[in-house]
Order: structure tokens, then sequence, then C-alpha cells
């Protein structure tokens, strides 16, 4: 009975030696290890022996099962470990590459956020800095940044206002008009009402579109300077000067016809030196009128009070009235006035008195800085939607420095002389009566060959 079961003992342990020689044997193409790392080669003849002669030591042993196990591990752990030392070794030598490369790419990060960081805070620095106010919003019309000089200009807190609409919490009466729809590059003015005392401020605001590097619109800066002083200022000349101007007229109108009654002889004769000496004075006293009357036409412009008296007109007539006009001053100084308007051009509704009173001033112009035997043209034509207007001569042309001042205000070009008079108004209220008309004025010149004066009227569609 003993031999028996020492005999099925003995099978069971070979049987379960079998199984383990099996699983650590079994070839990477055959079986399920793939690791050729943790792989084992029990087909070596010397393995097995060692192996078996493990086994039949403890064959007979007590604790059969156990002592098998130890006897097997005593020999493959060997071989396993060294697998292992090996495999470790290749992993740490091909990943150390890697390592290495990720710290100099996080030492070569740090770097630049700390470059960044630095930038960052020199911009913030010189944001403060500046007197007048920024606003940065998103593409939603959110706040993103407002320095604080546009805190104070604004009336609100930069920490309330980060991450909102600019006009969240604010009251309708607070804001008269807003920074809103202004075209890129352009300035609107914004009147504020104080919370406190009533009040009105008036703020410039000039605002630049932000474009990302795809040219998508992802927000809007605007640049906002305190006016209201500079209006005052400006209101307070404006109603100065048309004071003057109505005080002058009076006197001016009693002058003009005690002269014409004189030069009419209906008080008694005049000699050929005295008629002389009183065309003088009455040419004097007509270019003082006519600065008197620009001046109280910039006046009522810039007070918003000029109102236009506009009718269906034919531009055709507007230009011939005024060629006309300035036929015998051509003549004079041996210059060819043309006149060029194409035929059928549609009426147009303007004020024609205010058309005519740019064309005289463009006319003016053109023949005074034409000289002798000089041409002067004016044409007219139909463009899209519009009536295009060109005022052009072969005069000394405009140095390119005066081209943008040329419609500043009392603004005199570098290359006039004595012998050229005016009061530098003259431009100035052709663009605002333009503009009025809801046209646009420019002009196209280069020095010594002469100018081009370009006006076009909008043609209202029925």
């Amino acid at each position: 009975m003993i031999y028996l079961i020492v005999a099925i003992g003995s099978l069971v342990v070979a049987f379960i030696v079998a199984k383990v020689v099996d699983f650590w044997g079994k070839s990477r193409e055959g079986g399920e290890r793939q690791s050729q790392d943790f792989y084992v080669d029990l087909e070596d003849e010397a393995l097995k022996d060692k192996i078996y002669q493990q086994v039949a030591g403890v064959v007979d042993s007590k604790y059969k099962g156990r002592e098998v196990s130890k006897a097997i591990y005593s020999v493959v752990s060997k071989e396993l470990q060294e697998k292992l030392a090996k495999a470790r070794g290749e992993l740490e030598q091909k990943y150390q590459k890697i390592i290495d490369e990720k710290s100099k790419t996080e030492e070569i990060v740090l770097k630049k956020y700390k470059k960044v960081l630095a930038e960052k805070k020199s911009t913030e620095a010189i944001v403060k800095s500046i007197a007048e106010g920024l606003v940065v919003v998103d593409s939603q019309g959110k706040v993103i940044m407002l320095n604080p000089a546009a805190e104070k200009l604004l009336g609100v807190d930069k920490k309330d206002k980060l991450g909102k609409s600019l006009l969240e919490g604010v009251k309708k009466e607070q804001l008269v008009s807003l920074v809103k729809g202004v075209p890129d590059k352009e300035e609107k003015e914004i009147e504020l009402v104080s919370q406190d005392d009533e009040t009105k401020k008036i703020l410039r605001a000039s605002t630049a579109v932000i474009e990302n590097e795809k040219g998508q619109t992802v927000g809007m800066v605007s640049v906002l300077s305190d006016i209201t002083k500079q209006k005052e200022l400006d209101q307070l000349k404006s109603q100065f000067i048309a004071n003057v101007s109505h005080e002058l007229r009076t006197p001016l109108v009693a002058i003009d016809k005690s002269i014409s009654l004189l030069l009419s002889k209906a008080v008694g004769s005049l000699s050929k030196e005295q008629e002389e000496f009183l065309s003088i004075a009455r040419r004097n006293l007509k270019r003082l009128t006519n600065l008197i009357n620009d001046l109280l036409d910039m006046s009522k412009l810039e007070a918003k009070r000029m109102a236009l008296n506009k009718r269906l007109s034919s531009i055709e007539e507007v230009v011939r009235e005024a060629v006309s006009s300035f036929q015998h001053w051509a003549d004079t100084k041996s210059i060819k006035l043309i006149q060029e308007v194409r035929e059928g051009l549609p009426q147009v509704n303007i004020d024609p008195d205010r058309v005519l009173q740019v064309l005289n001033n463009l006319l003016s112009n053109a023949l005074k800085f034409t000289p002798e035997g000089g041409e002067v043209k004016v044409s007219s034509f139909l463009e899209e939607d519009a009536l295009k207007v060109i005022v052009q001569d072969t005069g000394a042309g405009i140095p390119q420095k005066d081209l943008p001042r040329v419609f500043d205000k009392f603004y005199q070009a570098s290359f006039r002389t004595s012998e050229v008079t005016g009061t530098g108004l003259g431009l100035s209220i052709a663009k605002e009566i333009i503009e009025l008309h809801g046209g646009k004025i420019w002009v196209e010149s280069q020095e010594g060959k002469g100018a081009k004066f370009i006006f076009i009227l909008p043609i209202e569609k029925s």
C-alpha cells in the first residue's frame, strides 16, 4: 500500500514537473509568452538535468509539493534574475536619451516662461503709465484689459468689469453715446454724464480691430482721451466768432452801400483818381465780407447749425454758373477755362447754392495757383451711384507734406506766397458742406504737376 502511494505520488510529482517544464520551455513562436527578456530556454539539456536532479532528491520527501517547487525555483529564478537584469539595463539605456531630452525641454520651457513673464510685467507697467485710457474687449464685447486711466475716465472699477460687458451695470442716462459700430482706426466722441453731479465729460475714442493669424476679428482696442476742456474752448471760440461776425456785417453793409452810391455819381461827379480809390476800397471790402461770411459759415458748421436747402438740381447748371463767374478772371490771366459735363446726367438732391460755394472756392484756388497760359478744367460724370466732379489745374501742385492738412482750418500751405491771399477756411468749409450732403472730397497732386480736387455726391434712389 505504501509503495502504491509512493508510486502514485511520484507520478503526480512527475506530472507537475512536466507541466512546469512545459510552461517555462515554450518557444516564443508557438506559445503564449512573447517576451524575449523573460524567456528561459528549457530545451537546454544541462538545465533539464539540474531540474530533474533537484526533483529526484526530494521525491521521497515528506513535503513533496513544496520541495519540488523550491527545487525548480532554485534553478529557474537564477536564470530569470539574469534575464531581468539584462532587460533592465537595456531599458535604462534605451530611455535615458528620452529622459535627458525631457530635462532639456523643461529647462527651455522654463526660460521661455520667465522671459514671457518679464515681458508681461513690462507691458503692464507701460499700460498703467499711459495717460490715455486703454480698453481692450473680446469679440463678445467683454473687457479683457482696462488701465487705471480708463477706470478714472469711465468711472468704473477694473475688478468689476474684467470678463464682463463694459456696459453691464451702467445706466442708460450715464452713457449718452457709446463706442459702438465705429469703423476700424476711426474716431468717435463719447459723452458721459456723472452720477454724482450730473456734469458732462466728453471723450474721444480711437479704435482698432484686433485680428488673429487667420484674419478673424477677435476683439477691439480703444484709446480714450478727455477732450471736455478742448470742446468748451472750441464752443467759446465759435460763439465769439459768430458774435463778432454779426456785429461786423452791419457796418460793412452800410459801407458797401455808401461806396456804391459814390461810384454811381448820384451825389456828384468823381475824378478818375477818386473812382480808382473807391474801386480799391470796394474790392477790399468784398474780401473782408467774404472773410466774415467764411467765419460765420465755419461757426455754423462747428455748431451743427448749418441747414441745407436741398432740392432736385442739375449739376450742369451749377457748373456752368461757377465757370461763367470766373471766366473774366481766367481771360485776364490767359488761362484756358474748360467745362466738361456729360450729357444726360440725372438730377441730384442737393443745396445748389452750397455746392456752388464749393465749386467757387475750388475754381478760385485753381486760378490763383495756375500761371498765365495754363489750364483749368471742370468735369462731371456719373460713377456707380454717385456724381463725381473734378476741378483740375496745371499749376504748381501741392507738396506731399501739405496734402494731409489741405482741408484743415486756417492752414496755409508752405508754398503760398504773399501774392496769393486767403483765409485758410475755404477748403475746410467745402469739405464740411460736401460731407453734409453725404459725399466725400479729396485731393490728388504732385508738386510741379498741378492739383486735382475731386468730390462725389450720392444720387438718392427713388
